[in-house]
């Protein structure tokens, strides 16, 4: 069933000190596409499709003015929105749903060296400079030099996964940054232990190191 707002009353009831309910996740596009149609309505000069009349003049600024009222209430009950890209709280949102594991390649480039007893990861062969992309949502966890041999190391973290992004160049986030997957988290290097440039990638479950080929390269 299809939550609707009346945005006039809504913010009438606001203006007068009456607390409203912060939207469900599901409605909150639905509402945010609603102001928009009445409020290019009204711009246009077409009115409220309600039946609702207005005096000219001030009338015609006020019901928009109320509108910026109530949607400005809903970002202040704490959900933040973002109706062209159907983000929240800095998680990207495919079909409503965040992607929490990782799927798919950081990088392009060429496969130089697979998962195996005693490499945690896959390398990937790229020049120095190329953006590398997180693989999952999550919350950068670690954003800095690594004494281990990982060089410049960004590790992204969301509930049992974590993945490494190692040898980088540069490290445009930092410790407790939210990030969605396909963000920038670093640019590729040659730092650490490295024979030459390139990315290495690991995806660990519950801190262990598993095989990232399946849900990287999807073989």
């Amino acid at each position: 069933m299809t939550n609707t707002i009346n945005p006039v009353s809504a913010a009438n009831n606001l203006s007068a000190g009456a607390t409203q309910p912060a939207p469900s996740n599901s409605s909150t596009s639905e509402i945010v596409s609603s102001f928009k149609d009445v409020f290019s309505s009204m711009m246009m000069g077409g009115g409220m499709s309600s039946g609702t009349q207005m005096s000219s003049g001030m009338g015609d600024l006020i019901t928009p003015l109320l509108m910026l009222i109530l949607l400005d209430k809903l970002v202040e009950s704490g959900m933040e929105i973002e109706p062209e890209t159907g983000t929240q709280s800095g998680f990207s949102i495919s079909n409503g749903v965040a992607q929490t594991d990782p799927s798919g390649r950081p990088v392009g480039g060429v496969l130089t060296q697979e998962f195996h007893p005693g490499h945690n990861g896959l390398d990937f062969g790229i020049p120095v400079g190329t953006e590398v992309k997180s693989t999952m949502d999550g919350n950068v966890t670690y954003a800095g030099w690594n004494n281990q041999g990982y060089g410049n190391l960004v590790i992204v973290e969301n509930g049992e996964y974590k993945t490494y992004y190692a040898h980088l160049s540069s490290i445009p986030v930092a410790v407790g940054d939210s990030v969605s997957a396909g963000t920038t988290i670093g640019l590729s290097g040659n730092t650490g232990n490295s024979t030459g440039p390139h990315l290495h990638y690991e995806i660990r479950r519950n801190n262990v190191p598993i095989d990232p080929t399946a849900a990287t390269l999807g073989a």
